[in-house]
């Protein structure tokens, strides 16, 4: 009897876990995406406003060029 009474309750649990996995999964997935989503969001904004102020830096910061000729980029062949 008391066999029976240990495995009804190891099957209830089991099953009361696959329940609550079936219904709660989902949930938790969401909320998990939600976060990595806003992480993702937060460290492209701030690395993009990284690089616009360096290009505002560079862009005030850069001298007057004065024109000499024509820059030729060779490529070695070999």
């Amino acid at each position: 009897m008391v066999f029976l009474k240990t495995l009804l309750i190891i099957l209830l649990v089991f099953f009361g876990l696959k329940l609550m996995a079936k219904h709660l999964g989902p949930i938790l997935l969401k909320y998990v995406f939600k976060k990595v989503r806003k992480s993702m969001e937060n460290k492209f904004n701030s690395a993009q406003s990284q690089t616009q102020d360096q290009e505002t830096q560079t862009s005030k910061s850069k001298p007057k060029e004065s024109k000499v000729g024509e820059y030729v980029d060779y490529e070695e062949i070999d």
